[in-house]
């Protein structure tokens, strides 16, 4: 009698249903973690999922009771990761892990008095500028070869105010205590030149002042944005598609109450987000589930960064020292 009262039991175990926190019969539901760095231990509930190599950056795992999950991702030299997730019924509950190293790995470029970093859109050459006197000069430095771009002409100078107007394939448009210059770099020669500003504009349009506030992946979907007067650095899903996992609604609050003097979308992600507030640069987690990941990457005292095209070290400007960084432990 016993036997027979369980073959109902193991019909609806072998069909899917398990017994949910609240004892409700229900449809499994499963989990899939992926982990970007060979070597990552996953541990659901504490028990060690998979090691992921080469071969398989993640696991899935299948035929879980609705209900909460602790998940770890652990790597040797990374800080560990943690998400407690929720697993649905008949649903696939996903998550990447940010791994980030436990000691960044970073050599120091240059030692003086420098200030205002900047990083072209298009070329890999760093803007600065550095003390001389009672007046800054502009320079342009060339970290992957550790040297400067040469001047063909006299140095640019200025005594208060800085910035850049937009930059160019071929250079950039800046405006020097209310003057304006357009300079054209020539990587091959290793110089920088100041030609006429031809048909660009000698001001932002509305567009661009628009655009300096905010970023977005490279498919047009994720939209980072800071918002000045509020002090809120945000994450909006723009794409027209249904939004992925790390987007619990259409706006995700990142960063309040704070100044955020750069920000970035994480090379080779885009859930990810490089913020630079406080007295650090940040990896900060869009995926709000459970608690949201903040790491840090570089603490000193007021860090900027910036990231050249296609790169993925940090350039990193604190107590007028520039620091290389790199993204991972090996």
């Amino acid at each position: 009698m016993a036997f027979i009262a369980l073959i109902p039991v193991v019909i609806l175990y072998a069909l899917g249903y398990r017994l949910d926190d609240a004892w409700r019969l229900q449809k499994t539901g499963g989990i899939s973690i992926n982990a970007d760095i060979s070597g990552s231990q996953i541990y659901i509930d504490g028990k060690l999922q998979r090691t992921t190599n080469l071969f398989q950056n993640g696991v899935f795992v299948n035929n879980l009771s609705p209900g909460e999950y602790d998940v770890i991702v652990k790597r040797e030299n990374y800080l560990d990761w943690r998400k407690n997730l929720e697993v649905r019924s008949q649903l696939v509950t996903e998550a990447r892990a940010l791994l980030v190293p436990e000691e960044t790995q970073a050599q120091i470029l240059l030692r003086g008095k420098f200030s205002n970093l900047y990083a072209s859109e298009f070329n890999p050459v760093l803007v600065l500028s550095e003390e001389k006197e009672n007046e800054k000069i502009v320079r342009w430095y060339l970290p992957q070869g550790r040297e400067f771009l040469t001047d063909t002409g006299a140095l640019l100078r200025y005594k208060e105010n800085f910035e850049i107007v937009r930059w160019l394939p071929d250079g950039v448009v800046l405006k020097l205590d209310g003057k304006v210059y357009r300079m054209r770099f020539s990587l091959g020669g290793k110089t920088a030149s100041s030609v006429s500003l031809g048909g660009e504009l000698p001001s932002k349009t509305a567009e661009e002042i628009a655009e300096s506030f905010q970023k977005r992946d490279g498919r047009d979907f994720v939209e980072i944005r800071f918002i000045p007067g509020q002090n809120i650095l945000k994450a909006d899903w723009v794409g027209e598609i249904i939004p992925p996992y790390f987007f619990s609604s259409q706006e995700e609050i990142l960063v309040q109450n704070k100044i955020v003097r750069n920000f970035e979308i994480y090379p080779g992600r885009r859930d990810i987000v490089l913020a630079s507030f406080d007295n650090g640069v940040w990896a900060i987690e869009i995926d709000g589930r459970s608690e949201r990941a903040v790491y840090p990457i570089y603490k000193g005292r007021e860090p900027n960064f910036v990231l050249l095209p296609n790169s993925d070290e940090l350039y990193i400007l604190d107590a007028e020292v520039l620091i290389e960084a790199e993204l991972r432990a090996e």
